[in-house]
């Protein structure tokens, strides 16, 4: 009873600290976490950037790419944004309490994780993490590329999955085993977890070595599961896995970018590349790439006083009718009736927080 009421105080203290992490500025957190390319920082600056959201867009213009190269276990708390992201670490998930959603790659692939599943997940693979219930327990793990040693890796199984998950980690070539699942990972599991998340936040003598001993107890103990520990291993195409960085490219680009162009950056041909954009967009080249300038316009709409002619140019339009049709048509109002709706509403969210 004891160690449970303390792993309760550890979880405790880790939402207090999480809530804290999520209650800085926008443009600190983008700042601290995330890597940024020169439109992004430009976007920031200018104070345009709307962080991206998985469940309101349709097709999600930026793939934010987490960083991070020291380890953590942390609860996942419910107001943290449903966003598409990929990372530069290995992440291990733990349905300590309740349930969740993880996408791969778009809404519709959803995988629902019950109590005691562990999930994890690999550097290169495009998700969003959704907690519905408030009363839900999920811890996140993030294990640095460093952590990832040759010697880490050489004690496991070498015919398991998590060999090979672990070796494609370290691989140049990301796209075998994007994640692995554990159903009903419980005892032994279960307190393994907890003991890593409370070596982190205790920090006592040691603590990193005691941390990567549970991590390789945690290994062990996966491999060594029953038969009913269902593992379940993933193999993106090539092709999906690139369709993040095209979109991102299109939308950075949607001023002037074509599909030669496009073609050319990602050595593609051009063929080949509106199959890719079509499979997996469900929209052709010039429809995302009107998607992409008509999304920049209403962020401009919203955030600043720039003429309906003004914007036009500055997103790629030779004339402002583009824009009048598109926002009527995306929207159901006008480019004026948009900008009244939505910068009061910035307003008045501000004003909220």
């Amino acid at each position: 009873m004891e160690n449970t009421k303390n792993f309760n105080d550890i979880l405790a203290l880790s939402k207090k600290l999480e809530t804290e992490r999520l209650d800085r500025e926008l443009n600190v957190i983008m700042q601290d976490e995330y890597e940024l390319d020169d439109d992004l920082q430009k976007s920031l600056k200018d104070g345009t950037y709307q962080f991206p959201n998985a469940l309101q867009a349709e097709i999600n213009k930026w793939i934010l790419i987490r960083v991070q190269n020291q380890f953590s276990a942390k609860i996942h708390i419910k107001r943290t944004p449903v966003y598409f992201h990929k990372h530069d670490f290995v992440e291990i998930l733990y349905v300590y309490k309740g349930h969740c959603k993880q996408f791969i790659e778009n809404l519709e692939t959803c995988i629902v994780l019950q109590e005691g599943d562990l999930f994890m997940l690999n550097q290169s693979v495009i998700h969003a993490l959704q907690q519905e219930d408030e009363q839900s327990v999920l811890i996140k793990m993030i294990v640095p590329m460093e952590w990832i040693s040759y010697d880490f890796i050489q004690k496991m199984n070498h015919y398991s999955p998590l060999f090979d998950f672990f070796v494609s980690a370290k691989s140049p070539q990301r796209e075998y085993y994007n994640y692995l699942q554990y159903c009903h990972c419980m005892g032994g599991g279960k307190l393994l977890i907890e003991k890593i998340m409370t070596e982190y936040y205790l920090k006592q003598s040691c603590y990193e070595a005691a941390i990567k001993s549970c991590l390789q107890l945690l290994m062990i103990f996966l491999e060594r599961g029953p038969k009913e520990y269902r593992c379940c291993r993933y193999r993106l195409p090539h092709s999906s896995l690139q369709a993040g960085a095209i979109l991102q490219y299109i939308y950075n680009h949607s001023e002037n970018v074509t599909l030669e162009e496009l073609a050319h950056v990602f050595s593609f041909s051009q063929s080949y590349l509106s199959r890719v954009i079509k499979e997996n967009c469900r929209m052709n080249f010039q429809d995302l790439v009107r998607e992409s300038r008509l999304e920049k316009a209403a962020v401009l709409l919203s955030s600043s006083d720039y003429s309906v002619e003004k914007i036009a140019q500055v997103v790629g339009y030779q004339n402002a009718v583009p824009i009048y049709q598109g926002i009527k048509e995306k929207f159901g109002c006008s480019p004026t009736e948009y900008r009244k709706n939505y910068s009061k509403m910035s307003i008045e969210n501000s004003t909220d927080q």
